[in-house]
């Protein structure tokens, strides 16, 4: 039986690069952001969905989704994000799912799901574990400047769609405060694996 544990976190806080550390060390992952691109991809019910809650707008000229329009949209306004993930959640809940199952058959001992929305969407009701990625919020803005190309007033529309650090810390088994360089993520990666294959595995 596979051991499934969530990993989430603030953007910008550096989950994908602990999830990259827990896969080198024997975790099979899970990345919930790329089964969200499957799931909308063109001419699929999800990308339907989208296109009745935002328009036709959020489309590229082939019809494929795009997803700085549909981020401009969605993260305009609460109620903007809630029908977005009421639309999103479910159907990649379920192609996890699918994907969960074929590992296990095939073996994995330890699943890892690297999902931003592991505890708003539901999927955290399907983890053994669940780790939460945090770090201040100056460091998290120049990280999102950095890494996607945005303006300071992009950046901060972003972080604020998504809830307070304590949502994140107070919902999860292991917290991970990355702050400093990789070293650090590195060590507390290694605190967090090794107490999480002593808990299992004995």
């Amino acid at each position: 039986m596979s051991i499934i544990i969530g990993l989430t976190g603030q953007t910008g806080a550096g989950k994908g690069t602990a999830a990259s550390l827990l896969c080198d060390r024997g975790m099979s992952v899970i990345d919930c952001d790329k089964v969200a691109r499957e799931i909308t991809e063109k001419g699929s019910e999800t990308l339907l969905k989208l296109t009745e809650a935002f328009s036709d707008e959020i489309l590229n000229p082939d019809g494929t989704l795009n997803r700085a329009a549909l981020a401009s949209r969605a993260f305009s306004a609460p109620q903007h994000v809630r029908k977005l993930n009421s639309i999103t959640h479910p159907a990649i809940i379920e192609r996890t799912i699918e994907k969960v199952k074929s590992l296990s058959e095939n073996g994995a001992k330890f699943i890892l799901l690297d999902a931003p929305t592991l505890l708003e969407s539901g999927a955290a009701e399907h983890c053994d574990v669940i780790i939460a990625v945090v770090a201040d919020e100056d460091t998290r803005l120049e990280r999102i400047i950095k890494r996607d190309s945005l303006s300071l007033e992009a950046a901060k529309k972003r972080m604020s769609a998504q809830p307070k650090t304590e949502f994140y810390t107070d919902n999860a088994d292991y917290t991970i405060y990355n702050n400093g360089d990789i070293a650090s993520l590195s060590e507390q990666v290694d605190r967090v694996f090794d107490d999480i294959m002593r808990n299992f595995t004995e």
